[in-house]
């Protein structure tokens, strides 16, 4: 995998919330499951320290990566732990475009509703 990816989301399972911001364009849209899309850095950074009070923590493991034309594809497993402790692993693919060495589009397609259930 990639480095830039994996650094990606170790800032991700870590919660480590201003250094993964920080590696999107200022004009970043960030598309999460069904909710609307979040456009610019501190509307993505809302949303997701939201997303991120709400469990207990995650851990994505990679299945597999496509990379056509500045853009990768992610098929993924996350572990998320929900609030009280316990535990259940979501599929995911998400879509991540890079302009240069920020990604401005980050489109994640995935069923939240057994994290909370």
């Amino acid at each position: 995998m990639s480095n830039w990816v994996s650094d990606y989301y170790d800032d991700v399972d870590h919660m480590r919330l201003d250094e993964w911001v920080a590696r999107h364009s200022d004009d970043v849209v960030v598309q999460f499951g069904n909710n609307p899309p979040a456009h610019g850095k501190e509307e993505v950074a809302q949303n997701i320290a939201g997303f991120w009070s709400m469990i207990g923590g995650l851990k994505h493991t990679v299945l597999r990566k496509f990379e056509v034309d500045g853009t990768t594809i992610l098929e993924l497993d996350v572990d998320y732990t929900r609030s009280d402790g316990g535990h259940v692993v979501v599929p995911c693919t998400s879509i991540l475009h890079r302009s240069g060495d920020l990604v401005d589009s980050l489109r994640i397609y995935i069923d939240l509703a057994p994290v909370f259930a």
